[in-house]
């Protein structure tokens, strides 16, 4: 048995009409898409209720599409985001929960969550110091676990890895540095918000494959004002969402070939 305390932990579940995979499949947003029978998030949140390293879980739903109104049964509390951003999302999550001093924080399209990947990484952050701890997956090993889910990855010493949906962070991180972590995720997607951020030479560097997991959790460390840990992980689960209808057709898939022990 784990001498750690289950971590408090919350599925964002904001967006509305408009996103892609809202509008494919016809729900009032994302989350509450379905897939096999089930909205999106009710996966996330079963996986979430079987992992032991987990406690106290809550959804937070965004202003204008609110998941509460759907009638979908969750069996965990949701709460309500101030405003649709993702900075109001996660703060809403960090006040969801005043009395936990890290949080679990997943969105609320991952597909394939099982509550053995929350527990692997949950262990892996146990032990550690950092205010942000951020999954790694390997490409080679996402391919071959979702043919067909296309990823673009970053080419590190130790080899090619993507990023994923699940990330441990102190509440007052959230809660004292929302414009820092709004800027960075704001950027995310965007070459040259990157280079802005992290610096030119770095992003080159990191391009080149020079770089190592050591040097990416030093640079983002400075960057952020706080300790980052980088965390290596062979659950690839945790990496697939859901992003547009390509992917909303594969997650379907994969949960079909889940059910029928496949």
């Amino acid at each position: 048995m784990s001498e750690h305390a289950p971590v408090a932990a919350a599925i964002l579940a904001g967006g509305d009409a408009t996103d892609k995979v809202a509008l494919a499949g016809g729900a009032p947003c994302k989350p509450l898409v379905a897939i096999e029978g089930r909205s999106l998030v009710s996966w996330v949140a079963e996986a979430l209720a079987g992992a032991s390293s987990v406690g106290p879980v809550v959804v937070v739903e965004g202003p204008t599409a609110p998941i509460s109104a759907s009638g979908v049964a969750l069996g965990v509390p949701i709460v309500t985001a101030a405003g649709p951003s993702f900075i109001d999302t996660i703060t809403a999550a960090a006040q969801a929960h005043p009395d936990a001093e890290r949080l679990l924080l997943a969105t609320g399209d991952l597909a394939m969550l099982t509550p053995a990947a929350v527990d692997g990484f949950v262990a892996s952050c146990q032990d550690t110091h950092a205010e942000l701890s951020y999954p790694l997956v390997h490409l080679e090993e996402f391919d071959r676990a979702f043919p067909g889910r296309e990823k673009s990855p970053v080419r590190l010493r130790e080899g090619r890895f993507i990023g994923a949906n699940l990330v441990m962070i102190s509440r007052r991180f959230i809660l004292e540095q929302g414009p820092v972590i709004a800027r960075t995720f704001a950027e995310r997607k965007s070459k040259l918000g990157m280079c802005r951020i992290f610096g030119w030479g770095f992003v080159l560097r990191l391009a080149l494959g020079r770089l190592s997991v050591a040097d990416l959790e030093r640079r983002a460390s400075e960057m952020l004002g706080t300790m980052v840990q980088a965390v290596p992980t062979p659950r690839p689960e945790i990496a697939f969402d859901v992003d547009d209808a390509d992917d909303l057709e594969l997650a379907r898939h994969y949960r079909r070939r889940r059910l029928e022990g496949a």
